[in-house]
């Protein structure tokens, strides 16, 4: 299965699927977490990837452009990167290569993809959860939007949860904090989430019904 809402990721799939039909070599390449093994996999579903040696099935081989050397011949080749090929090096081996763009130039496949999360963990943590991504996490791209809904999926329910597990690492730590030093923690912990979920300190300070002035200097002194 391929996603594809964006006019982006559509002209990427037709491309995909005649390297896919007529096997010919290509080179996916493109910053972290961008779906580069991905769309290899859904070019050649029955690959290997990083074989040390020459197979019958298509080859996939990732991180190819920090050693770009081929060590063995292969029928029907697939190779990613996170930066472009030198010209000679692309045409000695590769057909034609392909660059996956950041998830922040075509936001309208970010939905797609939070549902196919979802789905993945409620299937993996076998955990019938609704949860919802006001803020996706695409500083890393899929990486980043996959490991935020993850993450979600494992949070306690309820706050009093919260509070139980907390009343829990207490009761067992080892740690000798001051009172002090546990409120920082705390406060720390709080302020980084309303940054997330707000726009502005203004708002921040409006929430919590605190002096946006009292709340800067606390934020600062947090490091927050």
């Amino acid at each position: 299965m391929f996603l594809a809402t964006s006019e982006y990721l559509k002209k990427i799939k037709n491309i995909a699927d005649m390297c896919k039909q007529l096997k010919i070599n290509v080179y996916i390449w493109g910053e972290k977490g961008v779906g580069k093994t991905f769309l290899a996999k859904y070019i050649a579903p029955n690959a290997v990837i990083n074989p040390k040696t020459a197979t019958i099935n298509p080859v996939i081989l990732e991180d190819f452009d920090k050693n770009p050397v081929l060590e063995f011949k292969n029928n029907f080749l697939i190779a990613t990167g996170s930066q472009p090929l030198n010209k000679d090096i692309l045409k000695k081996y590769f057909t034609m290569d392909i660059e996956l763009k950041p998830l922040s130039e075509h936001p309208e496949d970010i939905e797609d993809f939070i549902d196919l999360f979802k789905q993945q963990a409620r299937e993996e943590l076998k955990i019938n959860k609704h949860i919802n991504i006001a803020n996706p996490d695409i500083s890393e791209n899929l990486n980043s939007l996959k490991r935020q809904i993850y993450s979600m999926f494992l949070l306690p329910q309820q706050k009093q949860d919260i509070f139980e597990i907390l009343k829990h690492y207490y009761e067992n730590t080892n740690e000798d904090l001051t009172y002090e030093e546990e409120l920082n923690n705390f406060e720390k912990t709080l302020f980084s989430a309303m940054r997330t979920k707000y726009k502005s300190k203004l708002q921040i300070a409006n929430h919590l019904k605190i002096n946006r002035v009292t709340l800067t200097k606390k934020m600062k002194a947090l490091d927050v």
